[in-house]
């Protein structure tokens, strides 16, 4: 008779753990229907605050707090917020910034992934896990960042991404010390005069122009450059299927040449040139001569 009564218990006890922490921001309200792929806020500086999918309250940002599908984060001045996905890749979201989780799927047994995370205004610092899969099966595992005007689709990369809005520049971040050079494509979300640009470790690209050397400025959490932007304004963010659909596009994407536009030059002194034969030393006057 008392196994019935401990059940029940235990019973009680976790729904009013899971109502607690639902309350508070650490349990999506979904939690308790299934379980499902999930990112973790692993740091929280400033002013946070979380959206959950179907929701119209902000609630605050804590340690632990979990994001699925359909949720948004957004970031106040001064503020920032770590993020940990289940393949170990992590995100950080710089002050005046706002992001929405487009989609979240993890096969560890397929090894594949699908993350589509939306910057609707601001910076992020992503750094992308290497997936362990076969080049047959590369386009199957894709982690990609969108804007409103432009997608940043990257495996294994540490990529910058900031947006006002207007504009969208994006930046690989050198690794030394990798076989493979890092890179990202950048591909335009226009319908016309699309492009699609390579973007290699040490550059930066706005709107999927031609690449130029990344300022060094530009890879930090500051961001004043967003300050005052309506972090709550309703998100229209590229559906995952469109995304998804341009990523895998066969249109080859050029090899980037980098352009040094402002760039101070490195003053290193040239090769000598033997294009002219060296002059003749001049004849001895009075001998002996050496």
């Amino acid at each position: 008779m008392r196994r019935p009564r401990m059940r029940v218990t235990l019973w009680l006890v976790t729904a009013t753990i899971l109502g607690v922490l639902g309350q508070a921001g650490l349990v999506h309200p979904a939690a308790a229907q299934q379980v499902g792929a999930s990112v973790e806020l692993k740091r929280v500086v400033g002013r946070v605050e979380i959206l959950r999918t179907g929701q119209t309250q902000w609630l605050p940002a804590v340690v632990g707090a979990r994001l699925v599908e359909g949720d948004d984060i957004r970031a106040f001045s001064g503020a920032s917020a770590d993020l940990a996905f289940p393949d170990t890749s992590t995100v950080v979201l710089a002050e005046n910034s706002r992001l929405l989780v487009s989609k979240l799927e993890f096969d560890p047994r397929q090894q594949s992934r699908f993350v589509l995370l939306h910057l609707a205004v601001g910076k992020l610092r992503a750094a992308i896990a290497q997936t362990a899969i076969t080049l047959a099966r590369a386009r199957q595992s894709n982690f990609a960042i969108s804007t409103p005007t432009a997608v940043a689709a990257a495996r294994g990369t540490i990529v910058w991404v900031f947006t006002d809005g207007q504009r969208s520049l994006m930046a690989v971040e050198p690794e030394p010390g990798l076989r493979i050079q890092p890179r990202i494509e950048c591909i335009t979300l226009a319908t016309t005069d699309r492009k699609r640009q390579l973007v290699l470790a040490g550059t930066s690209t706005t709107d999927c122009s031609p690449p130029v050397l990344t300022p060094s400025q530009f890879q930090t959490l500051s961001n004043p450059a967003t300050a005052g932007a309506n972090l709550g304004a309703a998100v229209v963010a590229p559906a995952a299927v469109n995304v998804l659909a341009l990523i895998n596009a066969t249109a080859p994407s050029p090899e980037p040449t980098v352009t040094t536009t402002n760039v101070p030059p490195v003053g290193l002194p040239g090769p000598p040139s033997f294009t002219q034969p060296p002059p003749s030393p001049p004849a001895c006057a009075t001998p002996p001569c050496n």
